[in-house]
């Protein structure tokens, strides 16, 4: 009796893995032996860019928001984190660090910009970078630092 091609192709499919079940993985060692086929070095992702932004103001803001540009894509991108507290710190993933062109820091209260950093370039090599707002004189005021 002849199997029809779904009969051969799921006893192919049952004999690939018996033989996957019973043989060591492609690449790996045998239990006690080191394999000469696996990397000794671990993947490590290309970090993220972050901003955090430290209210340590006395100042409650409706939105903070971070508008970025990156180097892929022409489309200015916005993340928002509403309701900050004063006292407080929040922080934005802007994506991948080497793909962020730059990006500005605004607090909004009742839909007015109380602050903005203006535009700042990315920092490729750090891609770790601190706003902090602080109260002044005239207000609230914003100043960036490098982690």
């Amino acid at each position: 009796m002849r199997l029809s091609y779904v009969g051969r192709a799921a006893a192919a499919a049952a004999a690939c893995l018996l033989a996957l079940a019973v043989t060591p993985g492609a690449g790996h060692a045998a239990s006690g032996t080191r394999g000469s086929t696996a990397p000794d070095a671990v993947l490590r992702l290309a970090p993220n860019y972050q901003v955090e932004v430290d209210n340590f103001s006395s100042q409650a803001f409706d939105e903070i928001a971070v508008a970025f540009t990156r180097h892929s894509t022409p489309v200015t991108q916005i993340l928002h984190q509403y309701n900050v507290p004063a006292s407080s710190v929040v922080n934005f993933d802007l994506g991948p660090c080497s793909d962020v062109k730059q990006y500005a820091v605004s607090g909004i209260v009742g839909g007015q910009r109380l602050f903005t950093t203006g535009d700042v370039e990315a920092d490729p090599v750090g891609c770790d970078d601190v706003v902090t707002i602080r109260d002044r004189a005239a207000g609230v005021q914003a100043e960036r630092a490098l982690r």
